[in-house]
């Protein structure tokens, strides 16, 4: 790759805030950042699914019915995976959840970094339940690490709806998942014919 090229990244926000000053109305099936739900800002904007703080309470609620109260976290570099996280700990503080460690997965991160991550997490052995709010890839490859350090078995994973229903997170190496609880928004399906 040539060395003088750069990256641009725009985000969705940025997108959305661009098409809402033209009155432009815009609908997202798979955008959940909360800051789209600022009518004021976004007010061409609608979503079919729900923000991040939903799933984030739900993360919550499913703590405390479990009775767990020392958890970890591991964000993904950007809005969705900050963002999610910086709810859920809004949350959690609330319900007198501690959280134990924080990790980060960087937008270029390599195959070390996750295992940096995984021996970050294991250690603090108390801090079991994991919350995550990653994609589907960066699950996949924190999954694998955890697999790669043979430490299956040891984490309860709280996976947010990037993971949901997917299976490729965890084919070829299911114990590591096994146990897991994700998070996906109520789906209802529709009758009959819609009209094009």
């Amino acid at each position: 790759m040539n060395a003088n090229l750069k990256a641009i990244i725009i985000s969705e926000n940025e997108i959305f805030t661009f098409f809402s000053s033209l009155q432009i109305p815009q609908i997202s099936y798979a955008s959940t950042s909360v800051e789209l739900s600022d009518k004021s800002r976004f007010g061409f904007f609608s979503r079919v699914v729900p923000p991040d703080n939903f799933q984030a309470q739900v993360m919550v609620d499913i703590i405390k019915l479990f009775n767990w109260t020392y958890v970890s976290t591991v964000a993904e570099e950007g809005d969705y995976g900050e963002k999610g996280i910086e709810a859920f700990r809004t949350l959690a503080y609330k319900e007198g959840i501690c959280i134990s460690e924080s990790a980060k997965i960087s937008r270029n991160s390599k195959a070390e970094d996750f295992t940096q991550i995984v021996e970050q997490l294991m250690s603090k052995p108390n801090a079991r339940a994991i919350v995550l709010f990653v994609d589907e890839d960066n699950c996949r490859k924190l999954l694998t690490a955890v697999f790669r350090l043979q430490k299956m078995g040891h984490f309860l994973w709280l996976g947010s709806d990037s993971w949901g229903r997917k299976l490729y997170p965890v084919r070829g190496q299911e114990e590591t998942a096994l146990g897991a609880i994700t998070i996906l928004p109520k789906r209802n399906s529709l009758k009959g014919k819609i009209a094009t």
